[in-house]
């Protein structure tokens, strides 16, 4: 029966392909770089940010800290879900979540307001003296605290 066998070599040349060659797109995808758990001594503290990426996020890692430890603590949430963001003046946003607010509270806090709106922020940072050697200057957005309250 040749139509077996003509599957067979079918069946073999596709399972040598990768997903995206298959849709004749045969380009690697990049490759994530690692980031770092805590900063390192030359690198200045950042309130907020955008990992490489195209466009819009779909998520934002909102990461305090234990208190008087180094451990990282916090919530990646996802922007679906991200119901509506409230604030008083600018310094405390509201980030209003099905099961969840998130108080965000700093100094200059307006444009992380406006870009987490636009969902151009993958991260959030509280600033931690004994994690970054200065504050950022005068001016400059600044995450004190971050405080999840759940509901039960």
């Amino acid at each position: 029966m040749t139509g077996s066998r003509d599957f067979e070599r079918t069946a073999d040349a596709v399972a040598t392909q990768t997903f995206t060659q298959r849709l004749g797109r045969g380009q690697p995808l990049p490759q994530a770089t690692p980031t770092k758990e805590l900063a390192a001594d030359n690198e200045a503290y950042r309130a907020y940010g955008a990992l490489a990426a195209e466009g819009i996020a779909e998520t934002c890692d909102i990461q305090g800290w234990l208190e008087n430890t180094q451990i990282a603590t916090g919530l990646e949430i996802q922007y679906r879900f991200l119901m509506q963001i409230g604030y008083v003046g600018e310094e405390q946003l509201k980030l209003f979540l099905p099961d969840c607010i998130i108080v965000i509270d700093g100094m200059h806090l307006r444009e992380l307001r406006k870009r987490l709106a636009r969902r151009q922020v993958t991260f959030v940072k509280q600033f931690l003296p004994h994690v970054w050697k200065s504050a950022p200057p005068k001016g400059e957005p600044i995450v004190e605290k971050i405080t999840i309250v759940r509901f039960e």
